[in-house]
């Protein structure tokens, strides 16, 4: 016989068990009707109070569970959570609010919604607490959080996305991309603009570094490098051009210039 979780001193003295586990779909029991819902003639006997609409996406997240397969309450809640239909007539809101906004702003408060739920689903107070590019296992997602995560996009854009959708896009950036590429079609971003936002979420990621993060010299290193041959592109541009408008100035303006530059000796 398996006994789901008992309510009162069978969780004493485990601080914030009881709510713990409700989070996860496991109701505490109540002990006199849980002992007389035992039946007889049972070989096995699982007694337990299970709210399946939150149980059963979580449980099966990773993996399929033959275990709940059979279970008309399981069955009922892993089919509607796993559904990968279109956006809802309640997502329409979310869309339109990005109508007439440029791709790389619509780009950017995308990746915002994915990291904002992301932030309330594990409980930090700022959204810059997750980088986009950091795995959602390392920020510590579990089978329960990616429900949540899911359940609370869902309720943004209308969208069915399914329980799996930290396994199948492991980062707030390819997730990100995914619901806007869902939403609005394949991103059309000029170069000059997508690198923008590139560095929009660089500078995102870097202001979550922490002053020891030994990773901020080797950045601070890269960016100078970046900034030098930027700024030799640039130099070089320019002399092109004044070479340029030498080649095709007549004489006269040619001392013009000198005069201009360097003053009449």
């Amino acid at each position: 016989m398996a006994w789901g979780p008992w309510a009162g001193g069978g969780m004493a003295g485990v601080e914030g068990a009881e709510e713990h586990l409700l989070r996860r779909g496991l109701r505490a029991l109540d002990p006199a009707p849980a002992v007389s819902a035992v039946g007889a003639g049972e070989e096995s006997v699982v007694v337990a109070d299970v709210d399946w609409e939150r149980f059963a996406p979580a449980f099966t997240s990773a993996r399929p569970s033959p275990l709940l397969a059979d279970l008309p309450e399981a069955a009922d809640a892993m089919g509607g959570g796993m559904s990968t239909e279109g956006p809802a007539d309640k997502g329409q809101s979310f869309v339109d609010r990005l109508a007439g906004v440029s791709p790389v702003e619509r780009s950017q408060a995308v990746l915002d919604l994915v990291r904002g739920h992301t932030a309330a689903v594990l409980g930090f107070r700022e959204m810059k607490a997750v980088e986009p590019v950091r795995a959602f296992r390392d920020l510590g997602f579990d089978s329960l959080t990616a429900v949540e995560l899911r359940n609370g996009l869902n309720a943004e854009t209308g969208m069915r996305l399914p329980a799996t959708l930290v396994f199948d896009y492991p980062t707030p950036q390819l997730l990100a991309e995914h619901v806007h590429d869902t939403l609005f079609g394949a991103a059309d971003v000029e170069p000059e603009a997508a690198v923008l936002a590139d560095l929009d979420r660089l500078a995102g990621a870097i202001s979550g570094f922490s002053p020891e993060n030994a990773a901020r010299g080797l950045v601070e290193a890269r960016l100078r490098s970046i900034l030098a041959e930027l700024g030799g592109a640039a130099e070089a541009d320019a002399k092109s051009v004044v070479s340029q408008q030498l080649d095709a100035a007549s004489d006269d303006e040619i001392f013009d210039f000198i005069n201009q530059e360097l003053g009449r000796s």
